[in-house]
């Protein structure tokens, strides 16, 4: 769905108040219509051009149709508002001058898209042969590497006896534009490494801060990888 249907669909008081209303849950046609001034037909009107912006969703129960907000429906215009407004941003304000390692790159994914390619779909191109903990000993690599992207979660490697090893701890999270880790892997002791994201020309930008120096290597292996996977150019472990 483009912006430009969304701020279509916005420009009209009635359709706004309808979102208004509908901040409240899921409700049928009639409830939406009691506390509007129009009628009934002209509200499912615009709940059909809501809807056809991708703002609203629909679901039988029953007889009733119930409607409500559509999840990450409003995304597209978000993104095309921060690409316009951060597109004047300079190359200071980009990158934080900050004690630690910093790193970024580039992506033609949207910021949502980069999100979802470094928390949900972590396990696909995380080179576990370099970054792991198994990496660091004899044994076989990891089944699969998890990510558990809330408050207290862990970001872990699972062997295929079952036995699991922690790698980071997430301490704070806003989704879809900030992760902070408490990072325990491949140091003496834990670092704070924050990743986040923000919509440019074209795409996105992946930015990563690591509290600790000794990090270099195995942050740019990393994010080669996750290039590649943005890129569509993944090749094999």
């Amino acid at each position: 769905m483009s912006h430009d249907a969304i701020l279509t669909a916005l420009a009209d008081p009635t359709r706004r108040a309808v979102l208004e209303r509908l901040r409240d849950g899921p409700m049928p046609v009639g409830r939406i219509a009691d506390a509007l001034p129009v009628s009934r037909p002209a509200v499912s009107q615009h709940l059909r051009v809501l809807r056809d912006a991708g703002l609203v969703s629909v679901r039988s129960q029953g007889t009733r149709n119930l409607y409500a907000l559509a999840g990450a429906g409003a995304a597209p215009l978000v993104e095309w508002l921060s690409a316009l407004f951060l597109s004047g941003k300079s190359e200071d304000e980009e990158v934080p001058d900050l004690p630690g390692l910093t790193r970024g790159l580039s992506t033609r994914l949207t910021p949502a898209e980069a999100w979802q390619l470094f928390c949900e779909d972590i396990a696909i191109w995380w080179p576990v042969a370099r970054v792991s903990l198994s990496a660091r000993s004899e044994g076989a690599l990891p089944q699969v590497i998890t990510l558990d992207a809330r408050p207290g979660g862990a970001l872990r490697e699972v062997l295929f006896d079952g036995s699991t090893g922690d790698w980071a701890t997430v301490r704070e999270i806003s989704a879809p534009t900030r992760l902070v880790l408490d990072w325990h892997l491949g140091i003496p002791t834990p670092s704070t490494v924050t990743l986040w994201t923000q919509a440019e020309q074209g795409g996105s930008r992946l930015m990563l801060h690591d509290e600790s120096e000794a990090t270099g290597e195995l942050w740019d292996a990393v994010l080669e990888r996750f290039s590649a996977a943005a890129n569509s150019s993944l090749s094999n472990f």
